[in-house]
């Protein structure tokens, strides 16, 4: 019903909100992702709608990257529309991930395929990151996202065992509950403040 939208827009508000204020404080900014759900790409001037908002608080785009999860490709008559979304996204000023890569039905071909920045790889692979089948598959992908020249994230690290094993496959970002669990602005900040003091 297209609601999905309206809440797109409303976390991206909000996220431009943040930027703004750490703006005024004189903090140092840096890029937060920011999920986009399939339906903004059917929706007319949905891509230019998050444009205006990022002028309206004077958000530099390059501060901002979307999420798109893979099951958004899955439709074959849907990925070209997207695919296109993408490419005015990078017009905007905009970059794009793709979100839980390995959660479903993941198609390699869509790292070629796709003009995005970053792969984001789904927590399952870590699961059983000791295997070394697994760590090969990793290393491989994170070589491959390279090489197409897009940065590979590691979601969902919540062990020290985990982490020293994913910086063997040269995997250049983590995420997860190694470092804080998922935190509401304010408790972001003092959690950031103990982290640079």
């Amino acid at each position: 019903n297209g609601n999905i939208c309206k809440l797109d827009l409303y976390m991206f508000e909000e996220v431009c909100k943040v930027f703004q204020k750490w703006k005024r404080e004189g903090k140092e900014l840096f890029p937060i992702s920011v999920n986009l759900s399939r339906q903004n790409f059917r929706m007319p001037n949905a891509l230019e709608k998050l444009a205006a908002i990022a002028k309206q608080y004077e958000v530099d785009a390059k501060l901002v990257e979307f999420e798109l999860t893979e099951s958004i490709f899955l439709d074959d008559d849907f990925a070209g529309t997207v695919k296109q979304g993408i490419k005015e996204l990078h017009k905007l000023g905009f970059s794009c991930s793709l979100d839980d890569f390995g959660s479903g039905f993941s198609a390699l071909g869509l790292l070629s395929e796709l003009d995005i920045d970053a792969v984001k790889l789904d927590r399952r692979f870590f699961k059983d990151i000791e295997n070394k089948k697994v760590k090969d598959l990793i290393t491989s992908i994170v070589e491959l996202a390279r090489k197409l020249g897009a940065r590979s994230i590691a979601e969902g690290i919540e062990t020290p065992e985990q982490l020293r094993l994913i910086k063997e496959t040269k995997c250049e970002m983590v995420q997860g509950y190694i470092y804080s669990k998922p935190l509401p602005v304010s408790e972001f900040e003092a959690w950031l403040k103990t982290r640079t003091d």
